[in-house]
């Protein structure tokens, strides 16, 4: 089943609690001692399942960057790779030290975060879900394949506002042919797609060609991360959600 990270980022600090509460359990005696009984606990199978979330999350923060948490962001890398792959056995007041700074820091950012997380419709989470867990498994065409997907779902939308006799129609084509009648006709949607998403729009095009067709361009890491970002950085903007674009138009 695939992990519904921004329900996770969103709830971060509940996902540490339960991290601690797990690992306290399991190798510490519900924190009755200071060291393991279990000398290699962070390389078992129980733990990495543990530890996993709350790194993702911390990973995908490293995304979105919240302006909140743009001066920790370092450290909380720093933090989260040491809980991973800790170079000795921590201790449980090493645990918790690293660990809390993690859950204060989301704690910190929570409005910040829970407001993008709020930004994408239904389809376009799941599309959104999907292409971070394809970054963070280093699935470059397929995270390119899914952001690019999201995006389409949400020009559709938002052409629509403004011919809503062609939904059909509009709703049949490619994300090349919507990109193209987009640009042809900037005016008819400049009110519902700002002119700063253009290229946008246009490296979508481009690079959802080369992920989903076997073309001889490679896709990057770099690449795939950046597509990720500018089509979350899309689906958030205030001036490209329906509901408040709808609004504007009746205005």
């Amino acid at each position: 089943m695939l992990v519904d990270y921004l329900s996770d980022v969103k709830n971060a600090p509940e996902l540490c609690d339960n991290f601690e509460k797990n690992v306290l359990e399991y190798f510490f005696e519900d924190g009755k001692k200071e060291k393991s009984n279990d000398a290699n606990y962070p390389w078992t199978l129980a733990y990495r399942m543990f530890v996993s979330p709350v790194v993702a999350c911390v990973q995908l923060c490293d995304l979105i960057k919240p302006a909140a948490l743009r001066p920790y962001q370092k450290s909380m890398l720093e933090a989260a790779s040491s809980l991973q792959i800790p170079r000795d056995i921590p201790t449980i007041r090493a645990f918790k030290t690293q660990l809390n700074f993690i859950r204060q820091s989301f704690k910190y950012a929570a409005e910040e975060i829970s407001n993008f997380c709020s930004a994408f419709g239904d389809e376009e989470k799941i599309r959104i879900n999907e292409a971070i867990h394809d970054y963070l498994e280093d699935c470059n065409y397929s995270c390119v394949a899914m952001s690019v997907s999201a995006v389409e779902s949400r020009l559709v939308k938002l052409m629509c506002l403004v011919s809503p006799d062609s939904k059909q129609k509009l709703e049949k084509k490619t994300l090349g042919q919507l990109v193209n009648e987009y640009l042809k006709n900037k005016n008819k949607y400049k009110k519902v797609v700002p002119q700063k998403h253009d290229h946008l729009l246009q490296l979508c095009n481009t690079y959802r060609i080369y992920s989903v067709h076997p073309k001889k361009e490679k896709i990057k890491p770099t690449v795939a991360g950046s597509i990720l970002t500018l089509a979350m950085e899309f689906l958030t903007d205030e001036d490209t959600k329906p509901e408040v674009v709808k609004v504007q138009l009746t205005a």
